[in-house]
Order: C-alpha cells, then structure tokens, then sequence
C-alpha cells in the first residue's frame, strides 16, 4: 500500500471520527465525500465502498491478487542489469567485459 493512499485513508478517517455530517456522507456517497475531502477528482470508473464496523460486523480487507512480478516492478535479472550502470555480467547473463 502506498504512503499516499495510507495518509489519504488516516485523513479521511480522522474527519469521519470528528465530524458526523461528514461521516453520514462518507457512508452515503462516499466517492464524492472522497473528493470533496482531499481535492482529488477520480475516475468514473472509480469506486470506493465506506463499510462501518460495530459490534457484530468486522470487514478484513484482502489486497488484489497479484500474478507474478507487477507491471512497474524489476524482475531480478532486469534490476541486477541497470544496477549501478552493470550491464548483463553482474547476474552471470554474459561476459564480462575487458
């Protein structure tokens, strides 16, 4: 999870905790309340589920799955090639060069 999307959720959890107009919002239209709190206008295609916990209901929150390495991230091999400007020797792929 990312720094931004943590400090996002804390800001937007603080306000619900202290302000019950916002919080009936929150729960109502949530992707408004959303961008009306932090500015940030999303997608249509975006959705955000505000779920309130109590006595009897407690949600867990499973991640996307995710199939191999992400798209942004370096496999191994590719990270070991850019690594200080190393080309293909540094993971044993080739040569070393003389």
């Amino acid at each position: 999870m990312s720094n931004l999307r943590i400090k996002l959720e804390q800001q937007i959890i603080e306000k619900a905790m202290k302000d019950d107009s916002f919080r009936k919002h929150l729960l109502e239209d949530p992707k408004t309340a959303f961008e009306q709190e932090t500015g940030i206008i999303l997608p249509s295609s975006f959705k955000i589920t505000v779920l309130q916990e109590d006595q009897h209901n407690v949600y867990l929150i499973l991640p996307p799955v995710q199939s191999g390495a992400g798209e942004d991230e370096l496999t191994e091999a590719e990270l070991a090639s850019v690594a200080g400007g190393a080309g293909p020797w540094l993971s044993g792929a080739g040569p070393r060069p003389t």
